[in-house]
């Protein structure tokens, strides 16, 4: 894996701040002014998930340094701040710190964090990063929403089968929907994923293995720190399956199906 060491702005760089910032305050300026999310009280989830969406921005990044520490880090230090330890009022009685105030304590500056490590370290395999992403966006935030409003059946702690067979659904989704988009910008020569070609059956048993792992860690993970395993883990799982030491396998279990099938 490769860095970009060069920190100078380049135009991908500017339009993917302008891109990232524009959106993140579209989200916020929506989550405070939609009178649905304020009636249901989901505004840190409406957040958690939209902001997922930034995997379709930043693709035009040039440099890790520039997405990672001008894109992703400041809101490190935003949410810290306005989250219930800090002691800046004005930060914790805004919008942003109420919805700080609905998530795990730190959730959203874990969040945040995982950002941040991705796009540094990922930056060369962004679609390896951006899987990872709304793998917690989607996969953990529709979970959550729906287990807690609709889980009835408990399988561990107060974790439901509804919100884990949903965890599974959005993550799987989500993940096929990011690999078409990156094997498109790939194919485009718009951005390249330096990922090994795979035809879709690989895709799709990629998506199922992610959908599934996800699925496990977000049940079995307390608390706000799924927004920190479950990216890394995810992120980690797909070098795994990408980079040559699982892909043999996962090929010959695809190649063997049809027969064990028959």
């Amino acid at each position: 894996m490769q860095f970009s060491s060069h920190p100078m702005f380049s135009e991908g760089d500017i339009i993917g701040l302008i891109g990232v910032y524009s959106y993140v305050v579209l989200i916020i300026v929506l989550a405070s002014k939609l009178k649905f999310i304020s009636t249901a009280k989901v505004h840190r989830k409406f957040v958690h998930i939209m902001v997922g969406n930034i995997v379709f921005i930043w693709w035009v990044f040039d440099s890790n340094y520039v997405m990672a520490l001008l894109a992703a880090a400041p809101f490190i230090i935003l949410l810290l701040l306005a989250s219930p330890y800090s002691h800046f009022s004005k930060l914790k009685g805004s919008f942003l710190g109420k919805t700080t105030e609905e998530s795990h304590d730190l959730g959203l500056v874990y969040y945040a964090i995982s950002w941040t490590i991705l796009a540094f370290f990922f930056f060369d395999v962004r679609l390896i990063a951006s899987v990872a992403i709304v793998a917690m966006a989607y996969g953990d935030g529709m979970g959550g929403l729906i287990g807690k409003r609709y889980g009835k059946r408990k399988i561990y702690g107060k974790k439901t089968l509804e919100g884990t067979v949903t965890v599974f659904v959005a993550t799987l989704i989500a993940t096929i929907v990011v690999i078409a988009f990156y094997q498109w910008l790939d194919g485009q020569g718009l951005l390249e994923i330096n990922i090994e070609s795979f035809g879709w059956e690989i895709g799709l048993a990629s998506a199922i293995i992610v959908a599934a792992f996800v699925a496990t860690v977000e049940l079995l993970t307390p608390g706000a720190y799924d927004n920190i395993v479950i990216p890394l883990g995810t992120a980690l799982l797909l070098m795994l399956l990408w980079d040559g030491y699982l892909a043999d396998s996962v090929a010959q279990l695809l190649n063997a199906l049809p027969g064990l099938m028959g």
